[in-house]
């Protein structure tokens, strides 16, 4: 549900020394110029008032970057949602998070880790600053909602409206796609995942490389193994998945990637992928799938 350019982000910096205002620049693979900042808002306590400098883990030559990043916009102005390094007194995460609502891109958010962020400046003591409102962030998601269900053309009767929020029930793949903001299925993701029917002998201790799930009910695959659905022509028409679904129990068995791309929840978000996910085995995941069970006597 927003712009997740993160694995494509090289470097930049950010500045909120002048309070309401977060200016800076940051550079992406696939963009040949410099992004640059001028939103309206500030960061969370723990790094408000001050300047930060972000490192990311892409290189300039990023496969499939241009792609991501056609049509993000060089000026970004909007609102500062939640920026926080992820320090205490941890008002929003533990781990550093900045996004925007871009009046052109509209939700934008980079995730990162502790050692990708570096304060340049010190912030103001937070004991001088009161913490972000809720309600203010509320509303931003709410407005940014209804913008995607005015630009989807999406029926009244085909939203719900409550206090400025809008909830899309429209299920396009294109709109899924953009309202996502993320691909769910990344080149690395595809060198990491082995192939079908790879993991059959290992049962329980099978590993799943990558966690799909539904972000407004408890719907969650993990996937094991996969491999691309070629046409006769050899051209790739969709990846089959296999690995554990938890939906209404929890079971084995196969997925596809157009159906997660399709799909949509029951407040009509798209499916996600956790981007924090770390392998883990099938047992770890669900022990009562693979207990064995005790002969009755």
């Amino acid at each position: 549900m927003a712009w997740r350019p993160t694995e494509y982000l090289i470097e930049g910096e950010l500045d909120n020394t002048n309070p309401g205002k977060v200016t800076g620049w940051m550079k992406f693979a696939g963009k040949k110029e410099k992004v640059t900042f001028d939103l309206e808002g500030n960061f969370h306590r723990d790094i408000r008032g001050a300047k930060v400098r972000l490192t990311g883990g892409a290189s300039e030559t990023e496969q499939g970057a241009e792609g991501y990043m056609r049509g993000f916009a060089p000026h970004q102005t909007g609102q500062v949602g939640d920026m926080t390094a992820g320090l205490p007194p941890h008002d929003y995460v533990k781990y550093p998070y900045f996004e925007w609502y871009g009046s052109e891109n509209g939700r934008v958010v980079l995730e990162l880790e502790h050692d990708q962020i570096e304060l340049l400046t010190k912030p103001i003591p937070i004991c001088e600053s009161d913490p972000i409102s809720r309600e203010q962030q509320d509303q931003y998601m709410a407005e940014f909602l209804a913008g995607l269900a005015q630009a989807a053309n999406i029926p009244a009767e085909n939203a719900v409206c409550l206090g400025g929020e809008a909830v899309v029930k429209a299920s396009k793949r294109a709109e899924n796609n953009k309202i996502r903001g993320m691909k769910l299925l990344t080149q690395e993701i595809r060198r990491k995942l082995p192939p079908l029917y790879s993991q059959d002998s290992k049962g329980g201790k099978a590993v799943a490389y990558v966690k799909f799930f539904t972000p407004s009910n408890s719907w969650t695959w993990w996937a094991t193994e996969g491999s691309p659905i070629k046409d006769e022509e050899g051209k790739e028409i969709d990846f089959h998945f296999f690995g554990l679904v938890d939906g209404h129990c929890k079971e084995l068995g196969y997925f596809s990637l157009k159906e997660l791309e399709e799909v949509r929840g029951p407040m009509g978000l798209p499916i996600e992928r956790d981007l924090h996910w770390q392998p883990k085995t099938l047992e770890e995941i669900a022990p009562e799938l693979f207990t064995p069970t005790k002969p009755t006597e």
